[in-house]
C-alpha cells in the first residue's frame, strides 16, 4: 500500500507539471514571444507534452478510479485549437470538382538542392522530376540559391518543365534585396511583383509577392521564408537521438537561439500581414514559416485566413524531415475568397523539407 501511495503521489506531481506546461502551450498562439517567450517553448513541445500528459492521466485514473481525476483532462482540452492545427480530421471530406478558376499551388523549400541526409550530394534532378510529375500551376520555392551560374540553369530548367516564362525572384539590385534564395514560378501571367525585406544583411529569410492573372482575375501570392534557427547537422542529430527528457534538456541549452528566432518571426509575420492588409486582390501566404502549428507566427498569420491543412489535411502531418522540429513548418494560408479543394504533403525525402501541395479555387 505504501508503494502504491508513493506511486500515486509521483504520478500526481508529474501530471500537475504537464498540466501547467499544456496551459502554457495553449497560450502560445496568442502571446507574442518578442515580449514573453516561455509559452512558445511549451508550444514547440506540444505533441510530446500532450502524449505524456494523456499517458499519466490514464495511469492515474486507472489507479485512483476517481471522477475528480477527470479534471486533469481540462488542460488537454484547452489546447484544442493547437490539436486541430496539428491533426487533420478531414478523412470524409470529398474534394470539390475543379472549375475554370481551380489551380494547384506548391510550396517547397529545396535546401539549395542538397540531399537531406548528405549535404555534399545534390538532389537537383530528382527535384526536377518531382516538379515535372506534379506540374503545379504556381510554385513557391525557398532556399533556391546555389551559385550564380547554377541559379540561371535551375531557373531555365524549371521554366522548361512547367512550360512557362513567368517567374519572380526579387529585384536584381542586391543592395535592395540581398538574396536570390526565394522564387515564384507561375503558368499564368505575372502582372506585378514586389518584395518585403524581412531581415537585413543578407540571408534567405525574405518575402516576395506576385500578382497573377488567372483567367482575367488577379490574385496575389506571397512567398515567404521566415527566420530559421541556423542549426548545423550535429544539432539535429542531438535532437533526433534524445528521448523526451533529452529534448527538453536540448531546448534548455539552446534557449537563446530559439528565443531570438521566435521574436524575429513574430516581427516578420506582422510585416507580411500588414502588407497584405492593403492588398486589393484575394491573396495567399505560402512558404517556409520555420514554426509549428502551436506558434504565435503561424496563428497570427492564420487569423482571418484559411489554413489549407486545417481545411483539408488528414492525420498528423510533418513537412520538415531534418529532425528539428518534427512537425509542420511549411504552410499554405489563403484568405476567405479561396476554397481549399485538396491538401497533400509529398513524402519524398530529397530536400530537408517535403513539398506541400494545395488545390484551390476562387
Amino acid at each position: 500500500m505504501k508503494i502504491k501511495k508513493v506511486l500515486i503521489d509521483v504520478i500526481r506531481i508529474c501530471i500537475i507539471i504537464t498540466s501547467v506546461a499544456l496551459v502554457g502551450a495553449a497560450a502560445a498562439p496568442y502571446i507574442d514571444p518578442s515580449g514573453f517567450d516561455w509559452p512558445a517553448f511549451f508550444g514547440l513541445m506540444y505533441p510530446y507534452l500532450l502524449l505524456l500528459h494523456l499517458v499519466l492521466f490514464f495511469c492515474y485514473f486507472l489507479i485512483k478510479k476517481n471522477k475528480l481525476s477527470l479534471l486533469f483532462l481540462i488542460p488537454a482540452v484547452a489546447t484544442i485549437n493547437i490539436f486541430l492545427n496539428s491533426f487533420g480530421f478531414n478523412f470524409f471530406k470529398s474534394s470539390t470538382k475543379p472549375s475554370i478558376n481551380t489551380f494547384k499551388l506548391t510550396t517547397y523549400n529545396v535546401h539549395t538542392f542538397k540531399d537531406a541526409n548528405d549535404f555534399k550530394s545534390s538532389v537537383r534532378l530528382p527535384i526536377f522530376q518531382l516538379i515535372e510529375e506534379e506540374q503545379p500551376d504556381i510554385l513557391c520555392m525557398q532556399d533556391f540559391q546555389t551559385y550564380k551560374k547554377g541559379d540561371s540553369i535551375n531557373i531555365a530548367a524549371i521554366k522548361a518543365i512547367l512550360k512557362t516564362g513567368h517567374y519572380y525572384n526579387g529585384p536584381k539590385d542586391k543592395k535592395l534585396f540581398p538574396t536570390k534564395s526565394i522564387i515564384t514560378f507561375s503558368k499564368y501571367p505575372i502582372v506585378n511583383t514586389g518584395f518585403i525585406i524581412l531581415s537585413e544583411g543578407g540571408g534567405g529569410n525574405q518575402a516576395v509577392f506576385t500578382d497573377i492573372n488567372k483567367n482575367g482575375k488577379i490574385i496575389r501570392v506571397y512567398n515567404v521564408h521566415f527566420e530559421s534557427l541556423g542549426f548545423k547537422p550535429y544539432d539535429y542529430e542531438k535532437w533526433k537521438k534524445g528521448n523526451i527528457f533529452g529534448k527538453f534538456k536540448f531546448l534548455f541549452k539552446v534557449k537563446d537561439r530559439f528565443s531570438e528566432a521566435f521574436a524575429n518571426r513574430s516581427e516578420q509575420v506582422k510585416m507580411v500581414k500588414k502588407h497584405a492588409e492593403s492588398c486589393p486582390y484575394p491573396f495567399i501566404i505560402a512558404g517556409d514559416f520555420n514554426d509549428t502549428p502551436a506558434s504565435f507566427a503561424v496563428n497570427y498569420t492564420a487569423n482571418g485566413m484559411k489554413n489549407a491543412f486545417r481545411e483539408m489535411g488528414k492525420g498528423y502531418t510533418v513537412t520538415f524531415n531534418g529532425g528539428l522540429p518534427d512537425f509542420q513548418i511549411d504552410y499554405v494560408m489563403v484568405n476567405p475568397a479561396f476554397n481549399v479543394l485538396d491538401y497533400n504533403v509529398i513524402r519524398k525525402q530529397l530536400s530537408d523539407h517535403y513539398p506541400v501541395v494545395a488545390r484551390l479555387n476562387f
